[in-house]
């Protein structure tokens, strides 16, 4: 009888939460890397995150992109196209929107994601999925991806700033996963 190893990945695979947990972004990629990233923010958010973020975010050879609407075909695709071909790491920074959009983007591209929450409300950085809706906003189904999140970094100072409002619809969305979950389950 063989035994083979078995690797089982239930969450992303490198989370940090820590004052400064940011800086652990040059530990996984090399200074080229954070310059040819293609960072995916909403506006709130960047406000935000701003001053906890490294300097190569304002590299000439980064891709920024503002998002401000919802993860559907025609914004995926107009990212991955503004993208362009040498990008080397996709960076969301945000809520669930925007990091449901950037897990889509970074599988669409090749790349690995590394997402950097700006508020409690959402758990769209540690989950393997993705919500899409149609330009209109409405939902239309989700996506599960076969591979976790690469790099997660909680940035505690930005969460904490984050308006109160934000922390009360995480905690309604949190009991509604629980619902969906257990009592909506077949």
């Amino acid at each position: 009888m063989s035994t083979n190893a078995i690797r089982v990945q239930v969450g992303p695979a490198n989370y940090f939460s820590f004052p400064g947990a940011i800086d652990k972004l040059s530990e996984f990629y090399p200074q080229a890397a954070r310059e040819n990233a293609l960072w995916i923010y909403g506006e709130r958010a960047l406000a935000a995150a701003i001053d906890y973020l490294p300097a190569e975010f304002n590299s000439p050879q980064a891709v920024r992109a503002s998002f401000s609407t919802h993860c559907s075909e025609s914004t995926v695709a107009d990212l991955v196209s503004a993208a362009g071909s040498d990008r080397q790491v996709v960076i969301g920074i945000g809520g669930g929107a925007v990091l449901d959009t950037a897990k889509v983007v970074a599988r669409k591209l090749g790349l690995p994601l590394v997402a950097i929450p700006t508020i409690a409300a959402t758990c769209a950085a540690w989950t393997p999925l993705s919500v899409w809706y149609n330009d209109a906003g409405q939902a239309l189904n989700f996506e599960i991806f076969k591979d976790a999140n690469h790099l997660v970094l909680v940035e505690p100072r930005i969460i904490l700033q984050a308006p109160v409002e934000y922390l009360l619809a995480g905690i309604g969305d949190t009991l509604a996963k629980w619902y969906e979950a257990v009592v909506l389950s077949p």
